[in-house]
């Protein structure tokens, strides 16, 4: 007579979102710089550069650091409330959406005008207040950790609304006006 015995098997690879060690960390931090990078490429191929933000004469490369460098910061806030329950999962995929939205808005600034401009920066933002908000429900530490890269997104959103604002209604036609 035969007998069969069920084994389960439990398999851990590199890229399990549920693991919490150091390879996942890096993983989490380099990630969202690697499909920059890629986005670079492609965009690179079709003629296309990303525009970065850089106020108060600060050089380009400068805006372009530090909008850069909120895009590790994001994924390791990720990594940090990803392995907290169905609660830190989902607020996992709001702060992938945010860095979604991180990634691909550099590429799709240049055709914008003003107004469309400071709209697509304030919904980055809302995005990103809204995933702020979520992960400080579940990690005051990883809220902090993202506070940064959002605040640079935050600073860039204000600064093109209040462009947007001086050249509107009705300081729009005295701006007009005196530029004859």
């Amino acid at each position: 007579m035969a007998t069969v015995k069920a084994i389960a098997i439990t398999h851990n690879t590199a890229v399990d979102t549920g693991r919490h060690d150091l390879l996942t960390l890096v993983l989490s931090a380099s990630l969202p710089l690697a499909v920059f990078v890629l986005a670079n490429g492609v965009a690179e191929l079709n003629g296309t550069l990303p525009l970065f933000f850089s106020p108060f004469g600060l050089p380009g490369w400068v805006g372009a650091a530090l909008y850069i460098g909120s895009l590790p910061l994001f994924g390791i806030a990720r990594w940090m409330i990803a392995r907290e329950g169905h609660a830190g999962r989902v607020a996992a995929r709001w702060i992938v959406a945010l860095m979604a939205g991180a990634i691909v808005f550099p590429f799709i600034v240049a055709p914008l005008d003003s107004l469309m401009l400071s709209i697509a920066s304030m919904a980055l933002v809302i995005v990103g207040l809204a995933a702020l908000a979520r992960v400080a429900q579940i990690s005051v530490k990883a809220a902090l950790v993202m506070a940064p890269g959002l605040s640079w997104l935050g600073l860039s959103a204000l600064v093109g609304l209040s462009f947007i604002a001086g050249w509107s209604p009705p300081f729009g036609l005295t701006n007009a006006n005196n530029s004859l």
